[in-house]
């Protein structure tokens, strides 16, 4: 069973080694009790339910006992399911204190899947042990960890059987290790909780925000909903949220507390609070991407005016000169109506491009680029096209290309792509 045992309240003399337990003892004195962290629903600004962390305190001497060491102890020597179902049943315990708060509460409760095989799968242990607490099925959100899966087919059956009889299923950690995409579809879960691996300086790591945002849709598209777990601290709150996660959990808002009606929405205030300013963020997100649009425009706009009495042959020259006066420019080159690059791919000397490989190159005077994006939307609308941002095949950066329509004093029609290095601050902002 995937637990958080660790209270970071407790002193490091107060944790018990692994060689001063004994598994079998905490089993035999069901030494385990469940502590309940809130998940919260920023947008409703409520507590949608709780996640059940187990709490094993070595009977000899008081010593809460770490999690890796209690598991492994267990797996070794053979204790794992017995372990698991006190687990299971403290958290069922524990949840029917606070159920009737609320009648819409959830409890998260974690699974040990490496357990699971067709025996087990058809126990129906986990069904009957939630009826016999008189909580609805429906209430119980069953955390598996698709890393732990061994037995595929019977973590199928049993998320299956599970989903028929009211439970939700969610598939917990993802983006953490060697994450199994092939396991959504199979598991079908409701529920997707994003690991902190991901949260760590999300807001100012592009590639994680691709891969937050990657699973966001994935989610959203398979109608499940997203958590983001483990949360620490306000940025990490901030960005899972504007990225589009539905719930969050950690730390930041409530550590995990025993079931006693008091203690259980501590955090809820500050899940408010984070609320205003995410609203706060998200207005001046907005305005601030319309300002940085416009300043690209601007940018572009500058550049497609000094190339407007221009010949093809002069288009390199004057590039060279247009590019170096704007930090914010990676590149710029020139498209004939066709599609067909008819400049250099011209780059501003102030950007370190020593580091391009044969997959980051640029393209050179006659590529055809009549299937890309920003060709196909400006031939078709005659308007300009601003991208969103991307890592760019000439240069291995983020960027977003500005594209726009230019007719020439000659009469004759290009299109002008500026390359905008999107880590590069822009002024007047």
């Amino acid at each position: 069973m995937d637990v958080d045992l660790h209270d970071r309240s407790r002193p490091e003399s107060q944790v018990a080694s692994a060689e001063k337990f004994d598994v079998a003892a905490i089993i035999a004195a069901e030494s385990v009790e469940s502590w309940f962290q809130p998940i919260y629903s920023i947008k409703e600004r409520k507590v949608i339910g709780f996640e059940a962390l187990a709490r094993a305190v070595n009977p000899s001497d008081g010593a809460i006992v770490e999690p890796i060491p209690l598991f492994y102890s267990a797996s070794r020597k053979g204790l794992n399911l017995s372990l698991d179902r006190l687990c299971r049943r403290r958290a069922i315990e524990g949840f029917a204190k606070i159920a009737a708060l609320d009648p819409n509460l959830i409890v998260f409760m974690n699974l040990d899947v490496s357990i699971l095989s067709d025996q087990i799968v058809g126990s129906n242990s986990i069904i009957n042990l939630v009826r016999e607490h008189g909580i609805a099925l429906e209430r119980v959100a069953i955390e598996i960890v698709e890393s732990h899966v061994r037995d595929q087919l019977a973590a199928h059956r049993f998320a299956a059987i599970h989903r028929k009889n009211g439970f939700l299923i969610a598939l917990d950690d993802m983006g953490a290790g060697y994450s199994n995409l092939e396991r959504i579809p199979a598991l079908k879960p409701d529920i997707i909780k994003i690991d902190r691996t991901l949260l760590v300086d999300l807001e100012k790591d592009y590639h994680k925000q691709v891969l937050f945002d990657f699973f966001i849709r994935l989610a959203h598209k398979l109608g499940a909903m997203v958590i983001a777990e483990a949360v620490e601290t306000r940025e990490e709150a901030l960005a899972s949220l504007e990225h589009g996660a539905d719930l969050v959990q950690g730390y930041y808002f409530s550590r995990p507390e025993l079931p006693e009606l008091s203690n259980m929405y501590n955090g809820l205030s500050l899940a408010v609070e984070t609320g205003i300013l995410l609203k706060k963020q998200l207005v001046a997100g907005y305005h601030g991407r319309r300002r940085l649009i416009e300043r690209y425009a601007d940018i572009a706009g500058q550049i497609c005016r000094t190339l407007a009495p221009c010949t093809p042959q002069e288009f390199d020259a004057v590039l060279a000169a247009e590019v170096a006066k704007f930090p914010q420019v990676e590149c710029a080159y020139v498209l004939h109506e066709s599609g067909m690059q008819i400049s250099s791919t011209v780059f501003n000397p102030i950007h370190n491009h020593h580091l391009r490989t044969a997959l980051f190159n640029p393209a050179s005077a006659g590529t055809d680029q009549s299937a890309k994006d920003y060709y196909i939307i400006i031939a078709e609308t005659g308007q300009q096209y601003v991208s969103d941002p991307y890592i760019s095949l000439a240069s291995g950066n983020t960027c977003i290309t500005v594209s726009s329509p230019l007719k020439h004093d000659n009469g004759k029609n290009s299109i002008v792509c500026v390359d905008m290095n999107y880590k590069v601050p822009v002024e007047d902002l």
